[in-house]
């Protein structure tokens, strides 16, 4: 692409000198200067300075001669005198007044006109005025004042020659003086000669000079074409009607269109109509700041979308509107960031959700083993007795909240201690067979699972159940009935895939499952807004809105991504992408029933007095010796001076002072071989696996009933370290 012509005298002007422009600005078009730009200024000012001043001398000396010798001089011959000896002396100062060597230079013409055409008669003839004229003064002309002022010249001097032939031939012209001393012609002729000398010098090094410009401007422009071809960014002008007149193969293929379909379209026409205003006001900002930048989505002959960074630069002196535009796709970056805030977005409400779980939790605690208190003393009462009644009221909503805790803490990235390999199709093959019960005989379920049966590892109850919820959203978007799919398959996926960028991909071997309904679809407008917690477009009491965002979060905890893929109208396609592993499924082992009594001492450390004071009671019920300590810095000082008479310590995770971990820690370091448990909703699987390697005997899941904690205390104690 070659530089325009406006940017060149843009480029020119800025380099003169502020009065230099203003002259130029002022003075005729007639008055121009071939040789600028091609020798400097104040070069041109020196040569022409000179060159009338020499003039002048030469002039005067001839005269002088002629007089000194007694010589005639006709009155035209004295008057051409005065005119050039005037006009050469006059030189210099019209430079300096006009700041310009143009007025200096047709001052010279006229006095060497004026001179050539009287004495060149009076001393050979019409003959020789016409040789000198064309030799000197049309050349002249053009080399010092432009084209202009060399036909001017060449135009009056075929017009004084063939006036003068006329007037000769009809003999109205004087006869021509005797000719002159030998001394004058003789200057006269050098003169002629060593001006015709010197400009055509100085139109030869004008002619290199241009061409040496010439050929390195083209040389420039090519590269600079070449640049604009190749460069990375997409780059084209738009003239002032708004249309593309120029466009680099990036362009082009920034929008999979070819050159020729571009040049000469509508730039707007490639533009997503809902942006074209923003654009178009950017646009018309051009007229005061020359560069703009603007964000819009723009279109490809296919129809499809992208996003595009465009940067908007006037053209100086150009007609209005006229831009060049500078465009990047920037699709991948935006579906990026958008990626990247999602993540931000979820780790964020996944920690606002474990802290507030853990309060909730303590609260939960209390209730149920207030609740499993109660009933034990309501139903040593006569009948009829409403009590139990009302306590399973209690309970029902106590275990409700319990399960909603649970989601919020597996939200917030908690992984329970039962994680280990999982036969993909042996749980798609359960769940199938329990959804005839949960989706009615208007929904037909479908399976096409592949040759080669998955594994994966994670947390199977988890896993499971995102499925079901994943198969009750299908019942709830098809009401009239459909087809819900399940189909497996093995992908290979590059980790660094742009829109899995907000999951923790680690390997390249994925197993796919995609759950398929025919259903109502889901709206653009929400889409990205599905994987939010308590999300939900159901009815109040139809779900919690918490069951995509918890498949989300296990997604991403076991290092595998979600996908969801839907139109209104279409059905739904979620894609649930899970790290293969060769390792092979075995059943989980579940801990024996065994008597929960005992006479042991028990270290309990808990902050929330009423958890505290319930669960002791509960263990001393069983028989058990319970000390309770506040905080666990207590803790860790009881233990010290009293670690011989400790059989197991019970630690609740988060306490003031010190948490569960580091009372743990100080016991370890004490009595590497006591058994100990923590109370936790909130503790991630991995930190529980870490701590089970060092000596960590279970961990209890609040809100735990009376029998959860009775087995696992009596567990631990009977458990070999």
């Amino acid at each position: 692409m070659n530089q325009p012509p406006e940017n060149i005298r843009a480029d020119a002007s800025a380099q003169e000198p502020q009065l230099d422009r203003d002259f130029t600005a002022r003075r005729s078009d007639w008055l121009t200067q071939p040789l600028q730009g091609i020798f400097d200024d104040s070069a041109q000012k020196r040569v022409l300075n000179a060159v009338s001043l020499i003039a002048a001398a030469l002039l005067s000396l001839e005269f002088v001669y002629i007089f000194a010798t007694g010589q005639a001089v006709a009155p035209a011959m004295q008057f051409a005198f005065w005119i050039g000896l005037v006009g050469f002396l006059s030189v210099p100062f019209i430079i300096r007044a006009t700041r310009s060597t143009a007025p200096g230079a047709l001052i010279v013409l006229v006095a060497v006109a004026s001179l050539i055409i009287v004495p060149a008669y009076y001393q050979g003839g019409t003959s020789a005025l016409f040789t000198v004229w064309f030799l000197l003064v049309p050349l002249l002309a053009g080399i010092f004042l432009g084209h202009r002022i060399a036909i001017v010249m060449g135009v009056a001097g075929i017009a004084v020659m063939t006036g003068l032939f006329a007037l000769e031939s009809l003999g109205h012209l004087p006869e021509p003086a005797a000719p002159i001393d030998t001394l004058p012609a003789w200057l006269n002729l050098v003169a002629v000669i060593g001006f015709s000398a010197v400009i055509g010098a100085v139109a030869a090094k004008s002619f290199v000079s241009s061409s040496n410009r010439l050929h390195a401007a083209r040389a420039a422009d090519a590269a600079k074409a070449r640049a604009l071809e190749e460069a990375i960014e997409g780059i084209a002008r738009i003239d002032g009607d708004g249309r593309l007149l120029t466009v680099n193969s990036a362009f082009a293929a920034m929008h999979a269109a070819d050159t020729a379909t571009l040049v000469g379209a509508e730039a707007n026409d490639w533009i997503l109509e809902q942006d074209r205003d923003e654009l178009q006001r950017a646009v018309a900002s051009l007229a005061t700041q020359a560069r703009q930048e603007v964000t819009v989505r723009g279109l490809r002959e296919d129809g499809s979308s992208f996003y595009a960074n465009i940067f908007l630069i006037a053209i100086p002196d150009g007609e209005p509107g006229s831009h060049y535009r500078f465009a990047r796709d920037v699709t991948r970056q935006r579906e990026l960031t958008e990626q990247l805030s999602q993540s931000i977005k979820m780790d964020a409400i996944g920690r606002l959700a474990g802290g507030i779980a853990h309060d909730f939790i303590n609260l939960l605690q209390t209730i149920l083993g207030a609740s499993d208190r109660l009933r034990r003393e309501i139903e040593s009462l006569p009948e009829p007795n409403p009590g139990p009644e009302f306590l399973s009221w209690i309970d029902t909503a106590a275990q409700r909240g319990a399960s909603l805790t649970r989601q919020l803490l597996d939200f917030s990235h908690v992984q329970g201690s039962e994680s280990g390999p999982i036969d993909v199709h042996q749980s798609l093959r359960r769940l199938i067979d329990m959804l005839d019960s949960v989706l009615g005989s208007s929904i037909r379920v479908e399976s096409d699972l592949c040759e080669t049966a998955p594994a994966t590892i994670g947390d199977l109850a988890r896993f499971e159940s995102g499925l079901m919820n994943l198969a009750v959203n299908a019942r709830d978007a098809m009401p009239h009935g459909g087809t819900l799919q399940f189909r497996t398959t093995e992908h290979n996926i590059d980790p660094s895939t742009p829109r899995f960028a907000s999951f923790h991909l680690e390997t390249d071997r994925f197993g796919c499952i995609e759950v398929t309904d025919t259903g109502e679809g889901i709206d653009a407008s929400i889409l990205d807004d599905i994987f939010d917690p308590f999300f939900t477009t159901k009815p109040v009491g139809k779900g919690t809105g918490l069951g995509l965002s918890l498949f989300y979060s296990y997604a991403r905890e076991v290092g595998g991504a979600l996908e969801v893929k839907s139109r209104p109208g279409e059905g739904t396609t979620v894609s649930i992408y899970l790290p293969l592993t060769d390792v092979s499924p075995t059943p989980i082992a579940r801990p024996e029933r065994g008597h929960t009594t005992g006479s042991e001492t028990i270290l309990l450390a808990e902050d929330e007095p009423l958890v505290a004071e319930l669960m002791a009671a509960e263990l001393r019920e069983a028989g058990f010796r319970v000390i309770v300590c506040g905080d666990g810095q207590e803790a860790i000082d009881f233990y010290r001076k009293h670690s011989n008479s400790i059989d197991l310590a019970l630690l609740d995770y988060r306490m003031p002072r010190r948490d569960g971990v580091e009372v743990f820690d100080s016991i370890q370091k004490i009595s590497p071989d006591l058994p100990a448990i923590l109370m936790s909703g909130n503790l991630a699987g991995a930190e529980i696996r870490n701590l089970e390697r060092r000596g960590l005997r279970s961990v209890l899941r609040k809100p735990c009933s009376r029998d959860e904690v009775l087995r696992t205390v009596r567990a631990a104690l009977d458990t070999e370290p």
